[in-house]
Order: C-alpha cells, then sequence, then structure tokens
C-alpha cells in the first residue's frame, strides 16, 4: 500500500516524541492534527506542513481521508476517539494505559475484532532491548521457573500536578504489569495494595504485591516523590528471580551521564533518541511496528489488545485493593473475549 495516512488526536508533552519519529518514517504520512487549544498546533508545523489541523476530533475522522490514528489524549478521554476511529474503518494505535476502566478497556478490544482493525497500545517496554533479551533467556529457560518479580518506577514529584487526578498505578505501575503478565507468560489471580498520600486526594504512593495464577509473585512500588534536584526524572529497577537464575535491568543506568554546573543528568533513551539526526530507540521501534502492522492489516503479536485489557484489569484491582484495605480476587467471568 501506499504511505499510511495518519491523524494525530492530541499534542500534548507525549505528542513530540510521536510527531518526530512519525516524521522520519517513510511509510507514513502524517496528514492531520487535532488538539482543542489552537496554539498546541505551532510546535509541529515545521515537521506536518501539510497537515490539517482540527479542533474536533470527530470532523477530523469524518472529512480526511485516514488510514489511521494515534490517540494520544488523556487515559480518561481515550474511548470516544478510540471507538469512533475504529467504527470508521480506521486502525488505531493509543498510548497506555488503554482506558481508565476494565469495562472501557473491554468495550475498546472488543470493538477492535468487530470492526476486524488493528488495535495497538503503547507498552513500549515490550521493545525495549534489556527487557527483550530477559523475555528471550527466561522462555529459553535460562533462569529456570520464574518465582518473583520486583519492580519500581518512581518519577518526580513535579509530574504529580501533571497526573494527579488517577493513580500512579495507572501511569507509572502500568508498565510493569503489562511486562510481569509478559515475562511471567501467565495471569494475575489476585491482588494487595497499600497507598499512601501527601494530603491529596489520590495517593502519591502505592506498593502492591500481584499472585500470580501458577504461582509467581509481582511486586510493584510507584510514586512520585523523587525530588526537583534528581539526576534522573524517574527511578526505575527491574529484579526477576528464578529458581536457576535471575535478571536485573537497572534505569536510569543507562550508561551516560552529564555533569554540568551544579546538577548531574542521566537522560533516558526509553521514549527515543536520535543517532546522526535519526530517530531510534523503544518508542520508535513500537511505531514502525504499527505502521507495519496498518500496511499489512495484521494485528500485532507483540503488542495485542487482550494484554492491554489485562494490565488495565490489574490496575484496577491494585487500586481497589488500597482503597478497600483487602485483597482482590480477579475471576475468570471478568474476561474479554
Amino acid at each position: 500500500m501506499a504511505a499510511v495516512r495518519l491523524g494525530m488526536i492530541g499534542l500534548g508533552r507525549f505528542a513530540a516524541a510521536h510527531a518526530r519519529i512519525w516524521s522520519q518514517l517513510k511509510d507514513v504520512e502524517v496528514v492531520a492534527m487535532c488538539d482543542r487549544n489552537p496554539a498546541a498546533f505551532d510546535a509541529f508545523r515545521p515537521l506536518f506542513p501539510d497537515a490539517r489541523c482540527y479542533a474536533d476530533w470527530k470532523e477530523m475522522i469524518e472529512k480526511e481521508s485516514l488510514d489511521a490514528v494515534d490517540v494520544l489524549t488523556p487515559e480518561h478521554l481515550h474511548v470516544d476517539p478510540v471507538l469512533c476511529a475504529l467504527a470508521a474503518g480506521l486502525h488505531v494505535f493509543v498510548e497506555k494505559p488503554l482506558a481508565s476502566t476494565p469495562d472501557e478497556a473491554k468495550r475498546l478490544v472488543q470493538a477492535a475484532e468487530e470492526h476486524g482493525r488493528v488495535l495497538t497500545v503503547g507498552h513500549v517496554l515490550r521493545f525495549d532491548a534489556r527487557y527483550a533479551e530477559a523475555k528471550a533467556r527466561i522462555t529459553r529457560g535460562d533462569a529456570g521457573n520464574i518465582r518473583s518479580i520486583y519492580a519500581k518506577r518512581n518519577n518526580g514529584k513535579k509530574y504529580f500536578n501533571l497526573y494527579n487526578r488517577i493513580s500512579p498505578v495507572f501511569i507509572l505501575g502500568i508498565h510493569d504489569i503489562d511486562m510481569m503478565h509478559w515475562l511471567m507468560d501467565d495471569d494475575v489471580a489476585e491482588v494487595t495494595a497499600v497507598r499512601s498520600s501527601s494530603g491529596h486526594e489520590t495517593e502519591d504512593l502505592i506498593w502492591s504485591m500481584l499472585k500470580f495464577k501458577r504461582g509467581g509473585i509481582g511486586i510493584l512500588e510507584n510514586n512520585w516523590l523523587l525530588p526537583d534536584g534528581a539526576a534522573s526524572f524517574m527511578d526505575v529497577r527491574t529484579e526477576i528471580t528464578g529458581d536457576d537464575g535471575s535478571v536485573t535491568v537497572r534505569d536510569p543506568e543507562r550508561g551516560l551521564e552529564f555533569i554540568g554546573g551544579t546538577a548531574a543528568e542521566h537522560p533516558s533513551f526509553l521514549t527515543g533518541y536520535e543517532v546522526h539526526g535519526k530517530a531510534g530507540g523503544p518508542l520508535a521501534d513500537e511505531l514502525a511496528h504499527f505502521a507495519d502492522c496498518v500496511k499489512t492489516g495484521r494485528p500485532s503479536d507483540i503488542l495485542r489488545p487482550i494484554d492491554a485489557w489485562k494490565a488495565v484489569r490489574v490496575a484496577w484491582a491494585v487500586r481497589e485493593s488500597a482503597l478497600q484495605g483487602r485483597p482482590i480476587r480477579l475471576h475468570e467471568e471478568d474476561g474479554a473475549r
């Protein structure tokens, strides 16, 4: 097929990374952009000077001849544009989490199946070479039976005001919930969680334990408490323990440290970097994979919608456990088709 004709919905803080990558993919053409804030288009016009701009995503979908959309709205605004795009016959990339509740996420999974369209959710760790290598070694049996995974993913205090609408398990922990499902190759049966708040209605710290059906244990640590002067905007570590070996993924120790003035910096390479002017990294690989899926019309076998629903389902159970002060069991009848 010719180049994928793409429309972007939502031009917030993460859209810039997507736009840079889309602009460099030869088989993708961004032909339309949508945001409620007219000033948001200014930063993207140099990359897509011919793209038409809309304030209403419904109008964009109706008027444009699109193949796919990239939905970058906040998670509570995913459902309507994704459903509309799928019903219009478009393929959809949507950032994680897929939705704010398991029921909403299930609706999106079922809509993609009903309309026969590609629905890909941005669980980018599946394209991180370190986690992919861990998956390969686990699959080969190098570490034996995986007994536990500990994952912390903590972020700076300054980001809490951006995301205080929702628990950090939905923004930070959702990465590692999906990662644990993938590496364990198993589903969660029960969760237990505790939370703490610095005077806010929404917690800025949450810990959770995930019990998997075959006996594996997952421990999640998520907070918005890193001080403003931290060298990295995130503090991430994953420890995978098996009967015969272990795997550790360290972050932000990615091999680059910059020291200048009075501060040290460890730049993150997860959402992308450039080598000789070309975008690279896990996010670039993920978006290129989506473009390939659109061109072939075949859903991804790496980023399956059902797995994104499972991640939302577990995150929801984690929050409910923390609120109710008791374990929450996940039942088979809650499953999507």
